[in-house]
């Protein structure tokens, strides 16, 4: 299960990412397109792995909502710094890109199998 949430997270990444740079205009980005790089980005790759968390958690996958959440925002860090490297350009911050970005999809997916497993819950009883 851990290698299916972690690449669950790349593949949500890419997704988010390339709608991103298709319609950077929409996001107001001001740079490079890159998801740390306009508010809008932020919050829409958030709910990506909200989405992707909530959709892990409703599955009934096993696990603790904390270590699923952990290891999709895992496998969306790891991408996420594939495509700083090679498309946006690291630049000199990018340990702190790196680490904010990956505590934002940690949090965003977490929250998501939390939520899930939530409503899962409420709706058995």
């Amino acid at each position: 299960m851990a290698l299916i949430a972690i690449g669950l997270g790349a593949a949500t990444f890419i997704a988010a990412h390339l709608i991103e740079a298709a319609t950077w205009n929409w996001f107001s980005g001001a740079h490079a397109p890159w998801f740390l790089n306009s508010g809008r980005a932020v919050a829409f790759t958030a709910a990506c792995f909200f989405t992707a968390g909530a959709l892990t958690g409703a599955a009934g996958t096993r696990g603790g909502a904390i270590r699923l959440g952990v290891l999709i925002g895992l496998g969306g860090a790891i991408a996420a710094a594939f495509v700083l490297f090679w498309r946006v350009g690291a630049g000199t911050l990018f340990p702190i890109a790196i680490a904010v970005g990956a505590l934002v999809l940690i949090a965003s997916s977490a929250a998501g199998v939390s939520a899930a497993r939530a409503l899962r819950r409420a709706a058995a009883r």
